[in-house]
Parts: C-alpha cells; structure tokens; sequence
C-alpha cells in the first residue's frame, strides 16, 4: 500500500534528519579519535630528547587526554630506546618518564584518583594489594598540593638508583618512592591492557617526528 505524498514526503524528511545527525555525531568522534594523537596540535612541543642521569631517552610518542570533549592534559612518553608495543616499553631498564602538561586546572586528588584507579584496573588482585604501601605514600605527597593549574609541567620519573618520583615543573614534589614495581604498575595506567583511552595509548606507542617539535623546558 503506497503512502499518501505528503506522508511519505514528511517521512523522508525525518529519515534525513536522523541521517544527518548520525552523520554528524560520527563526525564528531571521529575528530575526537584524531585530535587525541598528538600533543602539538594544541602548541604543547615535547623535546625530542631528554638527559636524565647521564643517560638520553627519547621521545617515544605524545597524546591529548580527554574528558568526553573537555581537553584535560598532555604527555610524552621517554623511553631508553623507542617501543611500539606496551610489553617492549616496560621491560626496558633504565630511566623514564612520563611528562604531562596541563591544558586546564585539576585538583591533585583527581589525578591521584586517576592513577589509582589505572594501577587497580590493570593489576591483579594480589599485584595491587603489594602497592597499597607506594599508593599511600603518593598520596601523601599529593596531599601537600591542591591544584595543579594549566599550563603546569607534572613529571612521574623513574631513576633505577632511587625509585619514582614526581614533579610539578621539575622540582620534586617529595622524596622517591623505592618500590621497584611502582613506576612499571604506573606506566600500565595508559599503556596497560586496560588503559585511560586507547586512542592515547596508540599515540604514545607510535610516535612521528613532527617538524614542529622543540624544547620544552
């Protein structure tokens, strides 16, 4: 049975509609997936290398963080030697570093919460258990602080000969964490099995030089 015209006219529209508006929410996480990969886009340029105890890392790859559309910080992932795959960045020895800038202010108990909660999701039982002692003393370091404002360089650091540290433009926020699995459990937070976002985790495991990228220091 064939619908009147006006109907079927009506019907068309609404179909269109609803087209366009998927087309258009696609679109929108599409740019999301994209934007998410690099840190310069947002004129956040990562040195390409870093000296930390004698010792060059490089600049493995860089992301943008994301709260639904609300962009929360960068980082830069430097590693020993470059690593496309999670396994190969943890079994590396030597330094590291996880270096975030901030794009708008937290309050240091959200990015406690944040690491926490990624050391948890990403850890056995047991394993999590076993860090409950390194997890308290981060916080109470965290607990010295109140917000981290945009614009902020936070800096996790792990130096084989004293443990993990952290830093809020480059100056120590307490004494280093000992526990050798703190920093790799940490590191798992974005590069785990069950990462932050794995938009960011790609990005952090395939970086390309961009020419634009310079010092930041």
């Amino acid at each position: 049975m064939s619908l009147p015209a006006d109907v079927a006219q009506r019907l068309g529209a609404a179909l269109m509609r609803g087209c366009l508006g998927a087309c258009v929410m696609m679109a929108l996480l599409s740019a999301t997936a994209v934007r998410a990969q690099s840190a310069e886009a947002f004129g956040v340029h990562y040195a390409p290398t870093l000296n930390v105890e004698g010792r060059d890392l490089t600049l493995n790859g860089t992301g943008v963080a994301y709260r639904a559309l609300v962009k929360l910080y960068t980082v830069g992932l430097y590693l020993p030697a470059k690593a496309h795959q999670s396994s190969e960045a943890l079994a590396q020895s030597g330094p590291k570093q996880l270096r975030f800038v901030l794009l708008r202010s937290m309050r240091v108990d959200e990015v406690g919460k944040l690491i926490t909660r990624g050391i948890e999701h990403n850890s056995s039982r047991q394993e999590f258990f076993r860090l409950i002692p390194a997890i308290r003393a981060m916080g109470e370091q965290f607990s010295r602080m109140k917000r981290l404002n945009a614009q902020d360089v936070f800096t996790i650091a792990y130096m084989p000969e004293r443990g993990t540290v952290f830093l809020v433009n480059d100056d120590p926020v307490g004494a280093a964490i000992a526990d050798p699995q703190f920093f790799p459990a940490i590191l798992k937070v974005w590069l785990g099995s069950d990462p932050a976002t794995t938009d960011l985790k790609n990005a952090l495991l395939d970086h390309k030089a961009q020419p634009v990228l310079s010092a930041l220091e």
